[in-house]
């Protein structure tokens, strides 16, 4: 292991994407990079990782988050609770730590009132979606304003050590950032490079603006960052530490034109909107766990407009994608 190299502490969520990782750096002072989500069986785990190197909550001197999704910070505020941790974010992230309850709501609402209904999804099935939404906000523990502090998305951390330049790639999240050691060639990836392609989760509009941003395209210039960087060992948000970071982008990004391609030909037969879409692209999920698959057509479908190979029509509230007529 590299002597600058976190230590995985592999975490539970009871989600269907698995476990989760946090990753902490012993010396010269003990920080935490993500928590895992709040729930008894995740904090059990962390308490045990921590115990596993001779140390415990009580010795966690900072907590770092790459993005507020709960998976990664839903245990932020029991740590503070518990310790002397303050907790760092990127000032994109932070109103999502400071302003949970505002941001919860404002993304519940667009998902009620814009978002799921455009889809042309049925009443039952947008019911569960919303109330799977309220559920992941009680897996997030409240965190004391006042120990809550920001970084800027181009600047540098100090953990083990050494700096680690924070990247912003925006694209599962909008406010989501990695960390990278130059010397060492370690890249802490979060959710913007995994072994297996993350969901572009779709976001309410930006404050003062009524059209969301689409995060599918953000993603794939994401990995253009990414890709140039040099790196030897990949420590992700999700499984295992993996090496050869181009021919896990390649991987992707053939498997998302391919994927694109399909949504295209679904479109060109007729199948006009998200709802119909996804039970043609995610035939094989159980219908409970088809939400993921619609983030993903989403961006597809993101992406086919933006190349000019589709249009988009609002038609009666919900929205329609047909091929675009020269």
């Amino acid at each position: 292991m590299n002597e600058i190299q976190p230590i995985r502490i592999e975490l539970p969520t009871g989600m269907q994407m698995g476990s989760v990782n946090a990753y902490l750096f012993k010396d010269p002072e003990p920080i935490l990079v993500d928590t895992g989500l709040k729930s008894d069986e995740s904090w059990e785990a962390l308490q045990l990782g921590l115990a596993q190197q001779g140390l415990t909550v009580l010795d966690i001197s900072r907590v770092i988050i790459t993005h507020a999704h709960v998976d990664h910070d839903g245990q932020a505020g029991t740590i503070v609770e518990q310790s002397d941790a303050d907790v760092w974010i990127s000032e994109l992230g932070a109103p999502w730590l400071k302003f949970t309850e505002e941001q919860q709501a404002r993304r519940a609402t667009y998902y009620r009132e814009c978002f799921l209904s455009a889809t042309g999804l049925d009443g039952a099935v947008i019911e569960m979606v919303a109330g799977g939404l309220r559920a992941m906000g009680d897996q997030r523990a409240p965190i004391i304003p006042e120990r809550i502090h920001s970084f800027p998305v181009d600047g540098v951390l100090q953990m083990g050590g050494k700096p680690w330049q924070v990247l912003h790639t925006p694209g599962h999240a909008s406010m989501q950032t990695c960390f990278y050691q130059e010397e060492s060639r370690l890249l802490l990836s979060a959710d913007m490079l995994l072994a297996i392609t993350p969901v572009p989760v779709v976001e309410s509009p930006p404050e003062g603006s009524t059209k969301r941003v689409p995060g599918l395209p953000l993603f794939m210039r994401s990995l253009d960052l990414i890709e140039g960087l040099k790196v030897d060992l990949v420590l992700p948000g999700h499984g295992r530490s993996f090496g050869d970071h181009r021919e896990v982008i390649q991987r992707q990004r053939d498997r998302i034109a391919r994927r694109k391609e399909e949504c295209r030909q679904w479109v060109e037969k007729g199948f006009a909107t998200p709802a119909d879409l996804v039970d043609k692209m995610y035939a094989h999920r159980p219908v409970q766990f088809r939400f993921a698959g619609l983030w993903m057509l989403i961006g597809y479908l993101d992406l086919l407009e933006a190349e000019g190979a589709i249009e988009q029509r609002t038609i009666g509230g919900v929205w329609h994608y047909y091929p675009r007529t020269l």
